[in-house]
């Protein structure tokens, strides 16, 4: 594919560089209904620590016509904020250019980095061009100096809030009359206070209208945070101790997923010192002891395991001498999430600390590594590609005989069916708008179209609370197990799974079950959230956009199972059900 790249203009001032592109791909394929996305990745190293991070191109910036796609971007970055592990050592770093469309991938383009308008105070950072690249030198000394000057600054700002929260300590009696107003409606009550209770809406409304006036977070949440700080802060004095293992998780109250398969690696060595956190509660609901026990177990671990985000972890300057593995929870690289989605909703915005602080996250192949590290915002060589643990039960036979005995001994009426797994993934940003339009999936045309030989299993989002309408006419085939049985042990029995956009296409890939993907939605989910591949391309089955097709593709066996293999191969490394053990060796390493 040949594509043309331009960088108009280049800006450094102070410590923040905005860049602005504009750039075309042409290829004989690309016409005006086109999906994929061009996405340009700006590149750092410096030496020890390197850095993804997009460029952003909004979808309004690219046009498609036949035979090309062209498209601009332009965003501002924070040159102090690129680099985690290495940020105080002011080490000199290149910038160069990486590309993606549609099946090409390119790193370190070679392009030209000339752009007409390259201005630059210098004050902080100084950019040199180098042909196809820029070399980047920090002043840590006037960085330093800068720091120095902000904590006057900062301590200025703490005497400012403490005026303004006298202040609007003085304003109480002014915020209960403002309150007692929206009870009569001649003022609106904000859209996040949904107490019952109207004395609970008054008393929400006082502090949300101190909060805003002090500029403090005075919720609980904001207390919660803040103990937390407090806490580890008098608790990081404590040694830590060299065989202690601590596994955290803010996602499940027992060990299970990548948790147990890698628990059962390393129970039986005796000089180990396991310890596990379980708490899905949020911030503001988690109680002292918790917080306590928490900030224990950060200071004194040598090891700290995850398996999910984890805000907690990311409130805290973690010593270097603990370790933080995280398990993600997911195979794969597929939506795209975190930093990847930069100047996208519910992207990670550019100076947060979420996620940074990870030692190693473990995947699922080479492939992933760049896409993880990109989406956590941390370096490549912190990404290994281990496997992810809870896959090991797809290469154990046993397990999957057993499961397939006690789940035909609970529904013998499903013995002799044809089972189509109906998974899909929820619409929305977050659990609490969380949705599926259900309609578009009737149980009345699927039974009928498929008739008796099928039975259809349906396995909503855990987001996802309102139930399936099944007809009480097809209950002996149709079972909505959305509550119930875990994900991975359903596909032991499928025969056909219908999804989106789910990242269980990844696991099912692993047994080579057919895949029908019902994506009516995909030019709209593409705007709204993107994939790290081109998802026509790469997807390993067919694309149905209305249900007459999907019911269609299943009988007729139209599942375009050849694309799994390639699929598979792409997305894991080894095909061996050791991923645990590799985990474990990891781990280990991490203590010595």
């Amino acid at each position: 594919m040949k594509y043309n790249i331009n960088i108009n203009s280049v800006v450094v001032e102070k410590r923040s560089m905005t860049i602005s592109i504009t750039g075309e791909f042409l290829d004989e394929t690309i016409n005006s209904k086109f999906l994929s996305t061009p996405k340009v990745i700006l590149y750092f190293d410096n030496g020890e620590e390197d850095r993804r991070i997009p460029l952003v191109i909004r979808f309004r910036d690219i046009t498609y016509i036949d035979g090309k796609c062209m498209f601009s971007g332009q965003y501002s970055y924070r040159l102090d904020y690129l680099f985690w592990k290495t940020r105080g050592k002011g080490l000199p770093f290149t910038l160069y250019f990486n590309l993606s469309f549609a099946d090409f991938y390119a790193e370190k383009v070679p392009i030209k980095v000339a752009p007409p308008e390259f201005t630059q105070d210098k004050k902080f950072f100084e950019l040199k061009e180098c042909g196809d690249h820029f070399e980047i030198t920090s002043k840590m000394d006037k960085l330093n100096g800068y720091r120095r000057r902000g904590t006057i600054v900062s301590i200025f700002d703490s005497f400012m809030k403490i005026v303004a929260l006298i202040y609007s300590v003085v304003m109480i009696p002014i915020f209960v009359i403002e309150g007692l107003l929206t009870f009569t409606g001649f003022k609106s009550m904000p859209s996040k206070i949904e107490s019952e209770s109207k004395l609970k809406r008054l008393v929400s409304y006082i502090i949300y209208r101190i909060s805003k006036v002090s500029r403090e977070n005075l919720t609980m949440d904001g207390y919660k945070r803040s103990l937390i700080r407090r806490k580890y802060k008098h608790k990081k004095h404590k040694n830590v101790q060299p065989n202690k293992i601590t596994f955290f998780s803010a996602r499940r109250e027992e060990i299970s997923g990548n948790f147990e398969f890698v628990y059962n690696k390393l129970k039986d060595d005796k000089n180990l010192d396991i310890n596990f956190l379980f708490n899905t509660k949020s911030f503001r609901y988690m109680t002292r002891k918790e917080i306590d026990d928490f900030t224990e177990a950060c200071a004194t671990s040598k090891v700290i395991i995850l398996d999910e985000f984890t805000p907690q972890i990311h409130l805290i300057d973690i010593k270097p001498e603990t370790k933080i593995v995280q398990l993600w929870h997911a195979c794969g690289a597929f939506k795209t999430f975190g930093f990847t989605r930069l100047g996208k909703p519910k992207g990670s915005p550019q100076p947060t600390r979420m996620h940074r602080n990870y030692d190693y996250v473990t995947v699922s192949s080479e492939y992933c590594k760049k896409c993880h590290s990109e989406g956590f915002g941390i370096a490549t060589k912190n990404v290994v590609p281990t496997g992810i643990a809870r896959t090991d039960i797809f290469f154990d036979e046993e397990y999957k005989e057993n499961f397939r005995k006690k789940f035909y001994s609970e529904y013998p009426n499903l013995k002799d069916k044809k089972i189509v797994l109906f998974a899909p993934t929820f619409r929305g940003d977050l659990k609490s708008s969380a949705r599926y339009p259900m309609e578009l999936f009737d149980i009345n045309e699927v039974c009928e179209t498929l008739g008796e030989n099928y039975a259809v299993i349906i396995k909503h989002h855990p987001f996802i609370t309102e139930q399936h309408p099944i007809p009480e006419e097809y209950k002996d085939r149709v079972i909505d197990l959305s509550e119930s049985t875990e994900i991975n042990d359903l596909l032991f029995i499928s025969d056909v799974i219908i999804s989106d956009y789910s990242s269980l296409v990844f696991e099912a890939s692993l047994l080579n079950i057919p895949m029908l993907f019902y994506a009516f939605d995909l030019q709209a989910y593409i705007k709204s959230r993107d994939f790290y591949f081109d998802f026509k391309l790469y997807i390993p089955g067919k694309i149905c956009t209305n249900l007459y097709t999907l019911l269609q593709a299943i009988k007729e066996e139209d599942f375009e199972v050849e694309k799994i293999e390639r699929f598979r191969n792409m997305f894991f490394d080894d095909l061996d059900g050791k991923s645990s053990e590799r985990i474990a060796n990891l781990i280990y390493s991490c203590l010595e």
